[in-house]
């Protein structure tokens, strides 16, 4: 009896999510909430298919605000100009930030701006040999710099 009535709650679940999912389908574009960034998401992911659909850009592409984005808080130092202030502007098609960091600073920054500097360096090139014996100059490293230093509170 058990089992039974486990199935059953696990049936009922299914069919709820199911529903769910099928009335945020349903749901047309102009009434989608914005609540969060996976409602952001979402939203942007309808609308290029809206616009592809339509042949014309009709539903804009919005950007999540910056509150909304998971934050990290960090350290920030530079190792190429360790005095310098640098000033960050990302915008792509989650978030548009700008903002001036100031080394030795510490800023809770978006997850999405500290993979955009930890991606930031100078790349170490070096000469590989191929297969065919020919050899190709290939980036084969990246020297970072910006030291992100992550800080844990507890």
């Amino acid at each position: 009896m058990a089992r039974q009535a486990k199935a059953e709650s696990e049936s009922t679940l299914l069919d709820q999510v199911q529903e769910n999912r099928t009335s945020q389908e349903d749901q047309s574009i102009e009434n989608m909430p914005l609540n969060s960034l996976d409602d952001y998401r979402r939203y942007n992911a309808r609308a290029r298919a809206m616009n592809k659909k339509l042949r014309v850009l009709r539903y804009p592409i919005k950007q999540c605000p910056v509150e909304m984005h998971p934050t990290q808080r960090i350290v920030f130092s530079r190792k190429d100009q360790p005095k310098n202030p640098l000033p960050v502007f990302l915008s792509n098609a989650d978030i548009e930030f700008k903002k001036t960091l100031m080394p030795g600073q510490t800023y809770d920054l978006p997850v999405c701006v500290i993979d955009y500097l930890a991606k930031k360096g100078t790349p170490i090139w070096d000469w590989v040999e191929k297969a065919n014996g020919e050899k190709e100059t290939v980036q084969v490293a990246s020297d970072p710099r910006f030291a992100l230093r992550t800080v844990y509170e507890g």
